[in-house]
């Protein structure tokens, strides 16, 4: 592997990261609080009152990806993820896809996180002028992505710090939301009453959304204690832990608000809407806080994730070779952090300003291209293992199959309910993708191969 001038010999920060640290990033990267507000509304409108269910059960197939991940990288703990696995399974042309697919998926979420940040502040502030100005929200939030990647690219410590304390603001905001709508509301019946559009298809893949973020854990696999058994550790802590976050919240947020009322307020943020009546002022305005402090931990492990399979991209030449550079102070990626931070403003900016559905059509889009690199990486184990699938059969074999079926399935249905935007956005996605994959050349036999 030819490394350019000035990182040559430098790895990542060895022994890092321990278990908690790897669990705060992976649940950190899902922005439980971010997630949420912007999710249980559109949850409500395509499946009623058995959100709270549908959370639950969307949660099986994606443990079931969260175990592929672990098996693959039981054998390879390689900070790209399913981007080298899936490489070594189906070759060079569908892994480099890929990697893109995932990319894209973090630039997407990118104007979503940096757009929820600048509302948010505004609205804290008391500016609501400047929370309605596009201009103002493009210029905040701007400025949000480059301090974010200013702390991922000072070193994975900081971030790791960062994330601790962002992630206890937003989930004690979050269960003090749950206890006073419990204690306000009735029961609720999550297998009957009102069902919404009966779109559930579509609902699981808002679920996908709601949970992608975990395999920041394997991201950072490189910079943990103990690489090949940490990440996948923490990955499943974290799921188990957002299950119960996510379920207990949305349960309380019908049983309070009612189906009907939070299907009206879809495409807006329910906190925002029902926190002042249930918490009063001050109480809506913390809770308004946890969201922002939500979007700008999420901001900052989309970064680091990202960052990591594009240097991982580099090192197997599906990269330019720049992107392989390592920060010698920081021990972090240098030219993939910042060309990453860049084109997430620039893809932000052109959004907020032209689009009137960053919202809506964003998240379904980031559903889609997240559910496509789960496909491709549970389907991808049995062909990575093969000729050693005997044993550990159910790892290898049962688990791939169940959940490569589970997300196909999801796909093949949702595309019908989805509508046009966010199609169009992963169709346009994927060509780019395929005409800058495909124009770079393969390596030389024997050249620029880890």
């Amino acid at each position: 592997m030819a490394l350019q001038s000035g990182s040559r010999g430098r790895s990542l920060r060895r022994d890092a990261l321990g278990l908690g640290s790897s669990t705060a990033i992976g649940i950190a990267s899902t922005a439980p609080a971010y997630s949420l507000a912007v999710s249980v509304g559109l949850l409500a409108g395509y499946v009623g009152a058995a959100a709270p269910l549908i959370l639950a059960v969307s949660a099986v197939p994606v443990i079931l990806v969260a175990l592929c991940f672990r098996e693959l990288n039981r054998t390879e703990p390689d900070c790209g993820t399913t981007f080298p696995w899936t490489e070594k399974a189906f070759g060079l042309g569908t892994g480099r896809m890929v990697g893109w697919t995932t990319v894209m998926a973090c630039v997407l979420v990118m104007s979503n996180l940096a757009q929820v940040a600048a509302v948010y502040t505004y609205l804290l502030l008391g500016l609501d002028g400047a929370a309605d100005s596009r201009l103002a929200q493009a210029g905040l939030g701007t400025a949000f992505i480059l301090v974010m990647a200013l702390l991922a690219y000072r070193g994975i410590r900081v971030a790791a710090t960062t994330q601790f304390v962002l992630l206890t603001i937003e989930v004690v905001a979050l269960l003090w939301f749950a206890v006073n709508a419990f204690r306000e509301a009735g029961s609720v019946d999550v297998l009957g009453g009102a069902t919404g559009d009966g779109a559930w298809a579509a609902g699981v893949l808002v679920a996908v959304f709601l949970y992608w973020g975990w395999d920041s854990s394997f991201s950072v696999n490189e910079e943990s204690r103990d690489p090949r058994r940490t990440p996948g550790i923490a990955a499943l802590i974290a799921n188990g832990f957002l299950v119960l976050l996510y379920v207990v919240v949305a349960w309380a947020a019908v049983a309070y608000a009612g189906v009907d009322p939070l299907a009206e307020i879809a495409d807006d943020d329910f906190f925002a809407v029902l926190s002042n009546d249930l918490l009063g002022t001050a109480g809506g305005k913390l809770l308004v806080g946890a969201v922002l402090v939500s979007a700008l931990a999420s901001t900052q492990t989309t970064i680091l994730p990202t960052a990591r399979t594009m240097l991982s991209m580099a090192r197997r030449d599906a990269f330019p070779g720049q992107f392989a550079r390592i920060s010698a102070r920081y021990q972090t990626p240098t030219v993939a952090t910042w060309v990453f931070a860049g084109t997430s403003v620039v893809v932000y900016a052109s959004l907020v300003l032209t689009s009137d559905a960053v919202l809506a059509d964003s998240v379904a889009a980031v559903s889609l291209l997240v559910s496509l690199y789960y496909v491709a990486t549970a389907a991808a184990v049995p062909v990575y293992f093969k000729g050693e699938l005997r044993e550990r059969l159910v790892q290898r074999v049962v688990v791939p199959v169940l959940a490569t079926v589970s997300f196909a399935v999801v796909l093949v249905l949702a595309v019908a309910d989805v509508g046009t935007g966010p199609l169009v956005v992963v169709g346009v996605t994927m060509v780019v993708g395929a005409a800058i994959m495909f124009s770079m050349k393969p390596p030389a036999e024997g050249e620029g191969r880890r």
